[in-house]
């Protein structure tokens, strides 16, 4: 089986964000994805050549956000919109914060990890995913991409948990 490559990105300057990033990086390189992160050293443009040949070297684009969008993560989505051209493999999900100025252009997830159950939030991204596929994702990808998404929002409902 072809495993997946999954870009995982961050807003700079969250250091939850990125320390969430270079966690699912690790567990999912663990269990047979090909990750990438941005490449954001050395005072770079907005988006770096670098990342954006490794976002468009990858089948997925996810962000975990807990703060607005910047402006780097906001250029890096529209990256991505045009090379995949699906927005269903495109997928950001929000915990408490929302911000739509990028257009319709990849999944949105809302939730609040601290009212909502794991298995609630995952329910609610694959179905979001599932309404906004423009090509069918085989079921064994599927669910492995849901698996890693289960790991992602339950790091993102620890931090809820432990930062009350």
């Amino acid at each position: 089986m072809n495993s997946s490559t999954i870009f995982v990105t961050y807003n700079p300057r969250n250091d939850f964000e990125q320390t969430l990033a270079i966690r699912l990086q690790t567990l999912g390189a663990v269990h047979g994805f090909d990750m990438l992160l941005p490449d954001r050293f050395g005072g770079k443009p907005l988006v770096s050549q670098e990342t954006e040949y490794r976002i468009k070297s990858a089948d997925y684009f996810v962000l975990f956000s807990t703060s607005p969008l910047t402006p780097t993560v906001q250029e890096e989505i529209k990256v991505a919109y045009q090379h995949l051209k699906d927005k269903s493999r495109i997928i950001i999900v929000y915990d408490r914060v929302k911000n739509l100025h990028h257009g319709s252009n990849c999944t949105e997830v809302y939730i609040d990890s601290s009212k909502s159950t794991a298995q609630e939030i995952l329910q609610q991204t694959i179905s979001s995913i599932q309404q906004n596929q423009a090509q069918k994702i085989k079921k064994d990808a599927q669910n492995a991409l849901g698996a890693f998404l289960l790991i992602g929002l339950g790091l993102l409902a620890l931090n809820s948990a432990t930062s009350k």
